[in-house]
C-alpha cells in the first residue's frame, strides 16, 4: 500500500500473494539459474509464465513459436561428403547418405532452435560446414502456443521500493529472483468481478491479473489455471485462491 491516508479499525486479512493457510504449498522447480524477473519486472500477486529460455518470467505468455520436426532433401547439390553438417533456417542436420557427386540423398536432424517465425517450407536454403552447394531441403515444424500460466507470483520480498519518491509497489525489478507458486493457497484479488467461493480463476494473457467465473467458460483475453476460489469476496477486494498440491510420483506423501 502506499503512504498511510486513513485508519482501519481491523488488520488486512491479507495482501495480495501473500501466503493464505498453514496448508501445504508448492512451487515450480526452476533450473540452475532460477527464475528470473524479466524486462519490466514481474507483478506479484498475479499469475506469471517463464519464457521459451526456461529462466526469464513475465506477466504474459511466451510468444507462439515453432521447432523443426523434419527434414528431407529438396534439391540434392553437389560436392557433399558423408558427416558434413549443413544449417537451415531452425536447425542443423547430417549428411547421412550421398550419390556420385556429393549429392546429398539423405539427412539426420542434429539440432533445432525455436522460431517466432514458422520455418517450415520447401526450397530451403542451407550452409555447410563442408565443400558442397546447392543443397535445398524441405522442412515440416510443430507450433507451441500459449499455455496456462507456470504459477503464481509469490509475495516472498519486500523493501523494494525503487522508483524515486515512490509510495508503494508490486513489482518485482527486473534481474530479481522470482518464486512461483503452483498449489496451495493465496491471497489474491479479482480485478474485474466479484468471486465466489467454488469458481474457476483465469489469467489474463496481458498482465496475468485474474479473473474468476464459472469453470470452462474462459473469458477474453485469459486462460485456464486449474487453480479455484475458496474464499470469495467484491471485485477489487482480497479473496483466496488456492491450487492443487499433488504427490510426486513414487513419494509416500
Amino acid at each position: 500500500m502506499g503512504f498511510p491516508s486513513k485508519i482501519n479499525y481491523n488488520w488486512a486479512k491479507g495482501f495480495p500473494g501473500g501466503i493464505a493457510s498453514a496448508n501445504p504449498r508448492r512451487s515450480a522447480i526452476p533450473g540452475p539459474m532460477g527464475f528470473i524477473a524479466g524486462a519490466g519486472g514481474v507483478r506479484v500477486g498475479a499469475f506469471a509464465w517463464v519464457q521459451a529460455d526456461g529462466v526469464t518470467v513475465l506477466n504474459t505468455p511466451p510468444a507462439t513459436y515453432y521447432t523443426v520436426a523434419s527434414v528431407a532433401v529438396d534439391a540434392g547439390g553437389t560436392g557433399y561428403a558423408v558427416g558434413d553438417t549443413v544449417t537451415f533456417s531452425g536447425g542443423k542436420a547430417t549428411v547421412e547418405t550421398i550419390a556420385t557427386g556429393g549429392v546429398v540423398s539423405a539427412l539426420t536432424i542434429q539440432t533445432t532452435s525455436p522460431e517466432t517465425a514458422n520455418p517450415a517450407g520447401t526450397g530451403v536454403a542451407t550452409t555447410t560446414n563442408g565443400s558442397g552447394t546447392g543443397l535445398t531441403v524441405t522442412t515440416t515444424s510443430t507450433e507451441t502456443a500459449s499455455s496456462a500460466p507456470t504459477g503464481f507470483v509469490l509475495r516472498d520480498q519486500t523493501g523494494l521500493i525503487t522508483t524515486y519518491l515512490g509510495e508503494s509497489t508490486m513489482v518485482l525489478p527486473s534481474g530479481f529472483n522470482v518464486q512461483l507458486m503452483t498449489g496451495g493457497d493465496y491471497f489474491a484479488v479479482s480485478a474485474t468481478t466479484a468471486a465466489t467461493t467454488g469458481q474457476a480463476v483465469y489469467a489474463s494473457t496481458t498482465d496475468g491479473t485474474l479473473q474468476t467465473g464459472a469453470a470452462g467458460t474462459v473469458p477474453s483475453g485469459t486462460t485456464a489455471t486449474g487453480w479455484v476460489v475458496t474464499q470469495g469476496g467484491a471485485s477489487g477486494a482480497e479473496i483466496i485462491i488456492s491450487g492443487a498440491v499433488a504427490p510426486i510420483s513414487g513419494s509416500n506423501e
